[in-house]
């Protein structure tokens, strides 16, 4: 299998078995401007879903708030199920070669079949082997001694719950239905920051975008974003980036935007230029790749939470988030709440790296020297 092979992961534990303090970052995270457009990359299988130092946090917090608003966070479709099982088996069934045929959803008179031809492995074992293991009766994480059930039928837990406490992404799984649209039916979406799956389940793609007021979608992303999701192939998992700026320490909900259960929530509740000890960079690696049976589109949301007086202090950081920050029009930064934080946050970028230019760690432009690689 060209391309797929058991990855040693033993540098990712160490001798005691917890995950190392090093992180995984694999991709960039601070940007140098604002870019209106998708800005995907094609990414490898064994990539479309990573685990990091921070995995127990992940899980521990996973856990709490699918005890404590697992019915609001959590939803699948009757629809969707098979699409959630499938996902599921892909985490831990191994299958060298299968070939299948998709029907087209818009014509179910005479649907257009789609023949693919793919690898599939099982991911986590293959992925993490000293962390995960294939059992008789599906697969057990070695590092938190949990043991999950997926060969019974029925199985005797919510499968799209079971995905979600084995990795540290949000999911979520888009249906095309007739009209051509995609659908967000089925999600675990337990750390997304500032949005809630129960505002956004069973809503289409585009509608998904305009309700959230994503800046510029109609204009200049909708067309784009629809032709691609329809090209998406199983064989060609991609990859993008988002980032957003927070005011308060809270993984799962940004509290300073309103209350989860409020009826409405807005940066306009936010404290205003608040210290910047309370200043945390978010930054999303978003993967999507198509299920080869169910036809679904899958993302994985990985969510990286970093305070902003830490990412600051790594050479080039502090110039190029400035940059970035001081690139957003007036409809981004609205979206992105600027006015609550934005004259705390630059004052404190600009002096940040004003220093790492006198010290030579950078050069007068935001940019890092090109021969040193960071993990920012």
């Amino acid at each position: 299998m060209a391309g797929l092979k058991s990855i040693d992961d033993s540098a990712w534990l160490g001798k005691n078995g917890s995950p190392q303090t090093s992180n995984a970052l694999t991709q960039p995270l601070i940007p140098t401007g604002t870019y209106t457009r998708q800005s995907l990359f094609l990414i490898d299988l064994l990539d479309t879903a990573q685990l990091d130092n921070q995995y127990l946090r992940f899980h521990a917090d996973k856990a709490r708030r699918i005890l404590e608003r697992g019915d609001k966070c959590c939803m699948t479709a009757p629809e969707a199920v098979d699409g959630v099982i499938e996902l599921l088996d892909e985490l831990y069934v191994y299958k060298f070669h299968t070939s299948v045929i998709i029907p087209d959803p818009r014509n179910q008179q005479s649907p257009a079949l789609i023949k693919y031809t793919l690898f599939r492995v099982s991911y986590l074992p293959q992925r993490y082997p000293t962390l995960f293991k294939r059992t008789t009766k599906g697969i057990s994480n070695l590092l938190t001694g949990e043991t999950f059930d997926t060969t019974t039928r029925p199985l005797p837990q919510d499968p799209l719950i079971t995905c979600s406490r084995l990795i540290q992404d949000d999911i979520a799984l888009m249906y095309e239905k007739a009209d051509g649209q995609y659908y967000l039916l089925a999600g675990s979406i337990l750390l997304a920051g500032f949005w809630r799956l129960s505002d956004k389940f069973g809503q289409p793609l585009s509608e998904i975008h305009t309700s959230g007021s994503v800046p510029q979608f109609q204009t200049k992303l909708e067309r784009g974003m629809m032709n691609f999701f329809r090209r998406l192939k199983p064989s060609d998992p991609v990859l993008r980036n988002n980032y957003f700026l927070q005011v308060d320490e809270d993984l799962a909900w940004s509290r300073s935007i309103g209350d989860e259960d409020d009826a409405q929530v807005s940066w306009a509740t936010a404290e205003k230029n608040k210290a910047i000890e309370h200043h945390w960079f978010r930054s999303e690696r978003q993967s999507l790749r198509r299920l080869p049976k169910s036809g679904a589109v899958v993302f994985t949301i990985r969510t990286y939470f970093m305070p902003v007086v830490e990412i600051a202090k790594e050479p080039g950081v502090p110039g190029r988030l400035a940059s970035a920050v001081r690139s957003w029009g007036d409809d981004v930064a609205r979206y992105k709440g600027r006015e609550r934080y934005g004259d705390v946050l630059l004052e404190y970028l600009d002096r940040m790296h004003q220093d790492q230019v006198e010290k030579g760690q950078v050069g007068t432009m935001e940019e890092e020297k090109e021969t040193v690689n960071y993990p920012f």
